[in-house]
């Protein structure tokens, strides 16, 4: 931090800095009398003494007037801190930034709204943006662009597939921070996100084709993807698909699948960007509309 001339005496200060990612105040210092100057100095700790996170940091300094007398005086800025500790990647469909498991849901009216997680089994409402096309195709994603914040991908019904930056609580905007990562996608009728399947700690995407071909899209690490790769044919008889994350409890990321006579598949992922032979879940799944 710096030092800071005031035009008068200051009674007393306060000093904070708020995580920019996540909106969480890591420390606060506060001061007493002040002449001409406050010096403030943090150490890149939590409140804990924890170090913190690698990432941007907005700090907010008050000064009261010794004489009580005006408005008290706030500056603002930002900090960020390169030798912290490593930010850890979003839980699994964590749109809020609060380690739960989120949902996304987009209306007929064109709204994308956050369903949030209690972690108890219950969904509340979070943030909300109108605008989008309800001939769009959604799909949740992990962290593509590397922000430590889930993104989510929008394939339009012109078959462009575009990447639009999460904010951990904010909502999905059509004009947010977003990314083309091409055309053509109309090729594919379903897309979907199960995880890392490939073993490299990032989110991978699986596009099947209305012939029943499926394919993978690994992340590249800069924010797009890797030339697909066939995982193999006959998905055609499944008309639904879900990238699960991890159900097994084995690391890695999984796949269901419903067949047209409402039995339900898994498929566990190998870690290496392949399946293993599918194994049954149960039947009447054909009563769901859609999974996810």
């Amino acid at each position: 931090m710096s030092r800071r001339r005031t035009s008068k005496p200051t009674g007393a200060w306060r000093l904070s800095l708020t995580e920019s990612a996540t909106g969480t105040v890591v420390r606060t210092f506060t001061g007493a009398e002040a002449r001409g100057r406050i010096n403030a100095a943090w150490d890149g700790r939590n409140a804990s003494g924890q170090v913190v996170r690698n990432g941007s940091y907005a700090w907010t300094l008050t000064a009261k007037p010794a004489d009580g007398v005006g408005a008290d005086p706030t500056l603002n800025g930002s900090v960020t801190v390169t030798g912290g500790a490593p930010a850890p990647l979003p839980a699994w469909r964590d749109v809020s930034g609060d380690g739960k498991g989120d949902l996304l849901a987009l209306t007929s009216a064109g709204a994308l709204t956050v369903r949030t997680g209690t972690g108890t089994g219950g969904l509340g409402t979070g943030a909300s943006a109108t605008g989008w096309p309800a001939t769009s195709m959604v799909v949740p994603f992990g962290d593509l662009s590397g922000d430590r914040c889930n993104d989510v991908l929008v394939r339009s019904s012109a078959g462009v597939l575009t990447r639009y930056d999460g904010g951990c609580g904010k909502a999905y905007s059509t004009g947010g921070p977003r990314l083309t990562i091409g055309s053509g996608w109309q090729a594919y009728d379903m897309l979907t996100a199960p995880g890392d399947l490939t073993g490299d700690g990032r989110t991978d995407l699986l596009a099947r084709t209305p012939a029943g071909e499926l394919w993978m899209y690994a992340a590249d690490g800069a924010g797009k993807f890797k030339g697909r790769v066939r995982l193999g044919g006959g998905w055609q008889g499944y008309n639904a698909l879900a990238g699960v994350g991890d159900i097994t409890g084995d690391g890695r990321a999984d796949l269901v699948a419903r067949d047209t006579a409402g039995v339900l598949w898994r498929y566990d992922g190998t870690g290496v960007g392949t399946f293993s032979g599918r194994v049954k879940i149960g039947g009447g799944w054909q009563m769901y509309r859609t999974l996810s």
